[in-house]
């Protein structure tokens, strides 16, 4: 299921299609077992940071976390109906990305998830880890899904493409 466009970037800001712009909550709200905080429905029409440990969806592919991801599919299912949107903001947490291998496994683990959730309207898109080659990033989760737009707080990578929306 292909998920058509709902934002577009500008000069680091995020927009809906409409032109009114939506606003970026840069505080990272943090999900349970796959279930978002109940803080997030009392959100109005932005786009929340929602932090997504690595070790959450499991480390290389023989340790996907299925079940958490099917109910964080469910959480963001949830929003959809009432209009609420997130974006990703994926963490290695403890586990070390000083090899390209790690790098490699943390990617892949991210664009399983994308691939999980590739059909909640409610997410925007995901943020780009500071410790990762952003291109190789936005690249590998852009493959399946053109709708996603990408978000960051490193100030060399908002100042070469505007198609990143500072958080």
């Amino acid at each position: 299921m292909k998920l058509e466009k709902r934002f577009y970037t500008e000069h680091n800001s995020l927009f809906f299609l409409d032109g009114t712009e939506c606003p970026v909550q840069s505080e990272p709200l943090h999900t349970e077992n796959g279930a978002l905080p109940d803080t997030l429905y009392l959100l109005s029409m932005g786009a929340a940071c929602v932090e997504l440990d690595w070790k959450q969806v499991g480390v290389d592919e023989e340790s996907y976390n299925e079940a958490f991801l099917a109910a964080l599919r469910e959480s963001l299912k949830a929003l959809e109906t009432l209009q609420l949107y997130v974006f990703i903001s994926p963490s290695a947490g403890q586990e070390s990305l000083d090899s390209q291998e790690a790098k490699d496994a943390f990617i892949a683990s991210m664009s399983h998830c994308a691939r999980r959730i590739k059909d909640c309207a409610s997410v925007v898109g995901f943020a780009v880890p500071p410790q990762l080659d952003a291109a190789q990033f936005m690249a590998e989760l852009s493959r399946k899904h053109s709708h996603y737009v990408f978000f960051s707080r490193d100030e060399s990578l908002l100042a070469s493409d505007e198609a990143i929306v500072r958080w």
